[in-house]
């Protein structure tokens, strides 16, 4: 679990299932970024579903909006599941399985009945004690067929989406198809891709950051980071008044660098992308200087 305050974070503290009495409140060294590895006692929880809540207090002491996850208490190894479709939990598959198993649904689905477009799959675990998961829903696309076309589509503006053509082992770059002058600040991004039989795939959405301006680099604009948060690729591509050479690095919050990326010579509106996979997963800031100026901003490595 991660949080990040504009303040220093002193403390946080966690409750379970409501009980807002019960609260258990710790303080940390103050840190811009808290990450929580520890163990929270569920020993005299009885097995089943539970809910933990977290609030974290800044060095103003005060504290943040409460997050609550929902998560299952078990003391013993997983020894089956069961699965249904479509919400049709009167027709439901069960079956055996040991700690370390894998469940593939591709081959337990029987998809002759489904109809050739949107379906769901929900899957739960039991343990040895009788207790079961929290349900796990899942989107898939039946028979589609071959992929022939994309769309996407920023934030909420389906109505101003943007489409292109595209074969089925073909990549779409889609941080040099992005539309540019899109206002400052965080946006959504959702892509679904098309079949030769006229059926769409599930939407993926992910986030990404867009800069106007950078007083820190006069001349540099229309800044985007995409993704954010990023799995493998981080891509930038930003405008630039004159042909000039930046130089890009990955630093963790302690301020240290942890990549450089080199130099990367700019003019007019340029991307690339850099493979980032092997970093651990966590907080970095992305820093951007060319010579006069520096500048960074914050994302996030899954």
């Amino acid at each position: 679990m991660c949080s990040v305050q504009a303040q220093q974070i002193d403390g946080y503290r966690y409750w379970f299932d409501d009980n807002v009495a019960g609260a258990v409140t710790t303080t940390v060294a103050a840190t811009p970024e808290l990450t929580l590895a520890a163990n929270w006692p569920t020993g005299v929880m009885e097995p089943g579903y539970h809910r933990v809540s977290i609030q974290v207090r800044d060095s103003n002491g005060d504290w943040t909006v409460p997050r609550t996850q929902y998560f299952t208490r078990g003391n013993h190894v997983v020894s089956g599941y069961r699965f249904w479709v479509n919400d049709n939990t009167g027709s439901v598959t069960t079956g055996a399985i040991g700690p370390n198993m894998v469940v593939n649904l591709n081959s337990l689905i029987d998809p002759g009945t489904l109809p050739n477009d949107f379906n769901t799959v929900t899957i739960q675990f039991s343990d040895t004690d009788g207790g079961w998961s929290v349900p796990q829903t899942s989107l898939f696309v039946k028979n589609a067929g071959e992929v022939n076309g994309y769309e996407y589509w920023i934030d909420d503006a389906i109505a101003n989406s943007y489409t292109g053509s595209i074969g089925p082992s073909t990549v779409v770059d889609l941080i040099a198809d992005l539309p540019t002058g899109v206002p400052a600040g965080t946006h959504f991004f959702t892509i679904r891709f098309s079949g030769t039989n006229g059926t769409w795939s599930v939407p993926l959405t992910t986030s990404f950051d867009s800069f106007v301006s950078i007083a820190e680099l006069p001349g540099i604009s229309d800044l985007v980071l995409f993704p954010n948060p990023v799995s493998n690729e981080l891509g930038v591509r930003l405008s630039t008044d004159e042909a000039s050479t930046l130089n890009l690095q990955v630093l963790d919050m302690s301020g240290a660098v942890v990549r450089d990326l080199s130099n990367w010579s700019v003019s007019g509106t340029t991307y690339r992308n850099w493979d980032i996979g092997d970093l651990a997963s966590g907080s970095y800031l992305l820093r951007l200087s060319d010579g006069s100026g520096t500048w960074s901003t914050r994302f996030v490595k899954q």
